[in-house]
């Protein structure tokens, strides 16, 4: 081929090449299978499984007056639902594993619609454990900013001209559940819910999460994304009502974190005081805390792992917050930090019957224990050398697996990985008993733990066991030295 036969194949090549993309973009464009530039009208929509992308589509070009912003824990409220309880226009733009440098992207857009009334933020302390300069990595910026510039990479993307191509073709009534906003993205009636696997769960992440906190975000760091992206929203949008709330994990959630990452634990507790400190300087702000309600968070059959609950927890959520429960105050916000703290000191976990809180008193004063009391098999662990140290026995350990406890003239010997325990009177070893303690004493937590109850018949006069509310038991023990 000479250079003029060349340069004219070229210069067709060109052409049809322009030709071609000028055809897919305005195909793209007027099909706009994610709504960038408007609500689709000559077609239902089928729209994306994919949050960071749809929803800007969603903020752009429907009308709402109220939003839902936060990660896969908002993802089970129903808009339908809320409009019911609080009332208004929702738009639900929840993104599973969000960072709130993303939620500030699609709640900003949203916002610059000028339609917002009402946004409900579901704020969850792992969304701001960012580098405050960081760049998202999974969200498409190019679809949330004013540049019309780069939207080539929104009309040009081979996924989304697949999507508009399947939005076009497949009928109405397939692909149900990404036709409906009401339900889109929800999980709830494909999770399983279950005391058991949250149980299992957790034993599992205590060991997995060990080395979790070597790399733990400073607290100015995560107070800094706080103001970047969450703060920033509410002085810029005076006009708008904010309502924010921390989501309800398990309490096993929550007591894995203290355990195994002790920095971020309180840095949590430290940032819920913090932005309640400056939500309180803007009169259009409310702040919920769902986290120390016992009646949530020890509900384990109500939850799929550790952190994620159902739908109907949702519902009582928005109940709640249209009656005003759960509302951080002045006069409590230290109070809701104290009783979480409470909790986690407190929790006893049996594997048969999940969480409970367990306050162990003897002789009228509270006992500590610095690991949680267990279950199993229907007795109560608890850690022997300080069971031993709150009833006043001497404690003794041969350094491998033999516990001596003495007081007075009794000695009880107890062995590791056995569920018996011998008692002795005086120094005649013929009076000695066998007792069986109900389950081997054992390290659990890194702490040998025994059943409580054994124990307490050989060194204490009485012990009773209560249960004043739900999810709460108290042990009661009088020993000698109270007579």
């Amino acid at each position: 081929m000479d250079n003029k036969g060349y340069r004219k194949f070229l210069v067709k090549f060109t052409a049809s090449t322009l030709v071609f993309a000028l055809l897919v973009g305005l195909f793209m464009y007027i099909v706009d299978p994610l709504q960038m530039y408007r609500k689709s009208t000559f077609y239902a929509p089928l729209y994306s499984s994919q949050e960071r992308y749809q929803n800007a589509g969603l903020a752009h070009s429907y009308e709402y007056d109220t939003i839902i912003l936060g990660s896969s824990m908002t993802q089970n409220f129903v808009p339908s639902y809320v409009e019911s309880v609080m009332g208004g226009e929702v738009m639900k733009l929840s993104i599973e594993g969000s960072t709130a440098m993303e939620q500030h992207a699609v709640g900003q857009v949203a916002l610059d619609t000028g339609q917002v009334k009402r946004v409900l933020w579901g704020l969850d302390y792992f969304a701001m454990r960012q580098d405050v300069d960081a760049e998202s990595e999974n969200m498409p910026m190019y679809m949330y900013d004013h540049n019309p510039f780069n939207d080539y990479e929104y009309l040009f993307n081979i996924s989304n001209i697949k999507h508009a191509w399947n939005a076009l073709t497949t009928p109405e009534s397939e692909s149900k559940a990404f036709r409906n906003l009401d339900t889109l993205r929800n999980w709830d009636k494909s999770a399983k819910y279950s005391q058991e696997a949250v149980l299992e769960t957790w034993e599992k992440a205590r060991t997995k999460e060990i080395g979790y906190g070597k790399n733990e975000f400073s607290l100015d760091n995560v107070k800094a994304v706080f103001d970047k992206y969450v703060l920033s929203l509410v002085k810029e949008h005076p006009e708008t009502e904010f309502t924010f709330y921390y989501p309800p994990y398990t309490i096993l959630r929550q007591q894995v974190w203290a355990e195994t990452n002790p920095v971020r634990a309180e840095n949590q507790y430290a940032m819920k005081k913090y932005m309640f400190e400056q939500f309180s300087q803007y009169p259009n702000v409310k702040v919920y805390d769902f986290q120390e309600d016992s009646s949530i968070t020890y509900d384990l059959a109500q939850y799929k792992d550790l952190s994620h609950h159902s739908q109907a927890i949702n519902e009582l959520i928005i109940r709640e917050i249209a009656e005003d429960k759960n509302r951080v105050t002045a006069e409590n916000v230290d109070a809701f930090n104290e009783e979480l703290e409470s909790q986690l000191a407190h929790l006893a976990v049996d594997m048969d019957s999940g969480a409970f809180s367990l306050f162990v008193y003897i002789d009228g004063q509270e006992a500590e224990f610095s690991v949680p009391a267990q279950v199993r098999e229907g007795r109560i662990l608890v850690p022997i050398k300080e069971l031993s140290a709150a009833l006043g026995v001497e404690f003794g350990f041969d350094g491998t697996s033999i516990v001596k406890l003495r007081k007075g003239d009794v000695t009880a010997t107890l062995t590791k990985g056995s569920a018996e325990m011998v008692v002795q009177t005086g120094e005649d070893a013929a009076n000695a008993e066998t007792i069986d303690l109900g389950y081997a004493m054992q390290n659990l937590s890194g702490s040998m733990m025994v059943t409580i109850e054994p124990i307490a018949d050989i060194f204490a006069e009485s012990f009773e066991v209560t249960e004043p509310q739900q999810y709460l038991k108290e042990i009661h023990m009088e020993t000698q030295a109270s007579e």
